[in-house]
């Protein structure tokens, strides 16, 4: 059994795990998903395949080491709209995302980057405190994106290039601080900004006013 087959199979175990637990954290009930649901995360899944599949994977900053500039809807997805929301996002913007060209051949591990970054957005409002919500956007984006970053996708890609797909390591250090700013103010500034839309929708609805928080965001 080769490198390829293990680790895809490892990585459908941990998206099925992942998304279990999700399921879990809404209290096994879909309720929560509505019609409105769904077309904001459409639009904001659209919006993520394209500057992730069509525009940065065309770009190489380092080699082989490129951002991905969408996966942080994903994240803010969770974050908004909670677990489950953020997990079938993940999945559905990584399944419609591989139609784009794009040169990577498939595997399950890049899905499960994408799985894990949504359900970590779900852990913002995870609990009820109006404190440091951006210091915990920034550990909770950071923790997920650190571990893809550095560990899991040079793995996936010793699926087809062996280990010299650790040869990029160093540059995927220097470019960590660099797309964790970025990253981190796209999606806090989206948070600002839908927030306030946010509160118009039923309360009960809504992960992030799931407490009924009410948020002073700087």
């Amino acid at each position: 059994m080769n490198i390829y087959l293990i680790t895809n199979i490892i990585s459908w175990i941990m998206i099925a795990i992942i998304f279990l637990i999700a399921f879990a954290m809404e209290r096994f009930t879909f309720k929560k998903i509505s019609l409105r649901h769904m077309t904001v995360i459409a639009m904001f899944g659209a919006i993520s395949v394209v500057l992730t599949n069509v525009i940065s994977y065309s770009i190489p900053i380092f080699g082989n080491v490129r951002l991905a500039l969408g996966d942080w809807i994903i994240f803010l997805i969770g974050m908004l709209f909670g677990p489950m929301s953020g997990v079938i996002s993940a999945i559905t913007i990584d399944s419609i995302g591989m139609l784009a060209p794009n040169p990577f051949s498939y595997h399950a591990g890049f899905l499960l980057n994408k799985v894990i970054l949504g359900l970590f957005g779900s852990f913002v409002f995870l609990f009820k405190t109006k404190k440091y919500l951006f210091f915990k956007v920034i550990i909770l984006y950071f923790i997920p994106f650190a571990l893809q970053s550095l560990v899991l996708n040079p793995v996936w890609m010793m699926s087809w290039i062996g280990n010299a797909a650790w040869v990029d390591l160093i540059f995927r250090v220097i470019k960590l601080p660099i797309s964790i700013t970025i990253y981190v103010s796209l999606a806090y500034t989206s948070f600002k900004v839908l927030y306030p839309l946010l509160k118009r929708w039923p309360e009960e609805n809504i992960w992030c006013l799931q407490n009924e928080i009410n948020y002073t965001v700087h």
